[in-house]
């Protein structure tokens, strides 16, 4: 017997503020993203035709904290290029599908937010983004940048920050795959207040 799909592997908390700021934060992570797509449209054949005309290389590579999003998957240039040509609207779009999910988990609870077996993949993947999102402002956007000791001094609390998101990813893994070896779900009386709003 296996986890189904709607069973609870982990509970963020959102008391004292959390998933407001967590809420404000993923506003801003999807108001970048949605920069990077054409204009949507209902019509199929009218969106392949809008993402081939348009080309979302320069708009990502001017703003530094989706550079650091959508590293070049090749050492070559002209490569980088084409792959990001290619790909950016499709990644957008998966990246701003999972944060809708997480919007849309904050918004569902007050206090603790069950995250279901289904939907942790989304909570982990939006999670990590907003933490290399975040990074950028004392690393840079380079792939590989690390922060310079006058950054982190003058950071202003955002290495607690991406701390705090390392710490939620990590507790998010650890606790999904302790319910899939133990085969159980968190209980979510465990939680004290998760109560739907």
């Amino acid at each position: 017997m296996s986890l189904d799909n709607d069973d609870i592997v982990w509970a963020f908390d959102g008391r004292d503020g959390r998933a407001h700021a967590l809420a404000a934060m993923l506003h801003l992570y999807a108001e970048n993203l949605e920069a990077l797509l054409p204009t949507e449209s209902d019509d199929a054949f009218e969106q392949i035709v809008a993402d081939l005309a348009d080309d979302p290389t320069t708009r990502m590579l001017g703003n530094p904290r989706l550079a650091r999003l959508f590293p070049p998957a090749l050492s070559d240039p002209k490569g980088s290029d084409e792959f990001w040509r290619d790909s950016i609207h499709s990644q957008a779009r998966a990246r701003l599908a999972a944060a809708r999910v997480v919007v849309e988990d904050l918004s569902d609870w007050e206090g603790f937010v069950p995250v279901t077996l289904a939907r942790a993949d989304d909570w982990a993947k939006v999670i990590g983004a907003l933490r290399l999102f975040w990074y950028t402002e004392i690393a840079g956007p380079g792939r590989l940048d690390e922060p310079t000791a006058q950054a982190l001094a003058e950071d202003g609390g955002l290495h607690d920050l991406i701390d705090w998101l390392g710490f939620l990813l990590e507790d998010l893994l650890e606790s999904r795959q302790t319910c899939l070896q133990l085969n159980a779900s968190l209980d979510p009386d465990e939680f004290g207040e998760a109560d739907p709003e």
